[in-house]
């Protein structure tokens, strides 16, 4: 789910970020430096759930897509699109329902983290895959436009955890990001229905590897 726009995103968030952070970091065994968030230094991530620019946008098994919130939905603006990812500063504005860290190679904000870890109450949305594709045909979805998709199902995680090894930027952006890109993640929790759900989800390389989503 690369994109060159994505990544010149990630590096104005970066900088926006660094001009505002605090000097003071927790240095780890390896040499990385770890940023907590949220906290005065990190206010983490800067968007609010896991939909990005480049196509399919979402994940999804066939029949289900999971969109995971780490921020309120009820925070998301009404006329944002959530195509678009990135949201700065208002994204900041809104509650996280997760915490995280971030591991960096060198001095904080400055290029792309080399590891993020997030757990947490995360919210995640399931919509039938065909309903979902068919709304971003046109470029936009708002949250309004994605709450109100047939057939979508809402879960509370009660265990949820996602490590991602972000793209390397380009040195004139910052560089930073891991050598070997990826994202995994797990989650559990109760649908609003009273049922079960897991989630699982791994891709390496922009390439899904592997996705698993159950209902009981």
């Amino acid at each position: 789910m690369k994109k060159f726009s994505l990544l010149i995103g990630v590096a104005l968030v970066l900088t926006l970020v660094a001009g505002t952070a605090w000097t003071q970091f927790v240095t780890a065994d390896d040499g990385l430096v770890r940023t907590t968030w949220p906290s005065a230094e990190d206010p983490g991530p800067p968007f609010y759930a896991r939909i990005v620019p480049a196509p399919p946008h979402v994940f999804d098994d066939g029949e289900w897509a999971a969109i995971a919130f780490y921020r309120d939905p009820a925070c998301v603006p009404a006329d944002f699109n959530l195509l678009q990812f990135f949201d700065v500063p208002a994204a900041f504005g809104c509650e996280l329902v997760v915490t995280g860290s971030s591991l960096w190679q060198g001095e904080p904000f400055n290029g792309a983290p080399k590891i993020v870890n997030s757990s947490g109450a995360a919210i995640v949305w399931f919509v039938p895959a065909a309903v979902i594709a068919q709304a971003m045909q046109d470029g936009v979805l708002t949250i309004g436009e994605l709450a109100g998709l047939e057939g979508r199902l809402v879960g509370y995680a009660d265990h949820f955890n996602e490590t991602q090894h972000p793209h390397p930027l380009p040195p004139e952006l910052g560089g930073g990001g891991h050598p070997n890109p990826k994202l995994v993640q797990n989650a559990q929790g109760q649908l609003e229905d009273g049922r079960r759900f897991s989630l699982h989800i791994t891709e390496v390389n922009d390439e899904l590897r592997a996705i698993q989503i159950r209902f009981r």
